[in-house]
């Protein structure tokens, strides 16, 4: 017998902004959401979607992290070591913007490259913050 998936509370909320931007035709490749302090995910979108602007080599993730919100990263990741991203930009749109707000920023970001980040990376909380996180994570809690 297999074991149970463990329930991670951010899961729905990133499955809930990948199934946006699927439905708004911005093809999502890979989604992943880990375990992991801080919780952090993110989400590919495919390249048929981002190689007018990043190039048919590049791949084009949304990230995210429970402090730092959304940002967007690419880089080739056939010849990166790490994770595939010579580039991360901070979107600055908070940590928990609507799937429908996230399909409005990666449609931004999805035509056009970012210009290089100014300052230093945005951070809205530390991942042990009494901030109710946690519950706005839970209106997202579907299937689990």
């Amino acid at each position: 017998m297999s074991e149970p998936t463990p329930y991670i509370s951010h899961v729905p909320y990133i499955e809930a902004v990948a199934a946006a931007l699927d439905a708004a035709g911005l093809t999502v490749a890979d989604v992943n959401a880990g375990d992991n302090d801080p919780r952090d995910a993110y989400i590919e979108v495919d390249r048929t979607i981002t190689a007018p602007a990043y190039g048919a080599d590049t791949e084009v993730n949304l990230l995210w992290r429970e402090d730092r919100g959304w940002m967007v990263g690419w880089g080739d990741a056939d010849s990166i070591p790490q994770n595939g991203l010579d580039w991360v930009v901070d979107l600055f749109c908070g940590v928990l913007p609507t799937p429908e707000e996230m399909v409005d920023e990666a449609r931004t970001v999805v035509a056009k490259i970012p210009g290089p980040q100014g300052g230093p990376y945005g951070r809205y909380r530390d991942c042990g913050d009494d901030d109710g996180l946690d519950a706005q994570l839970a209106t997202y809690h579907r299937n689990h």
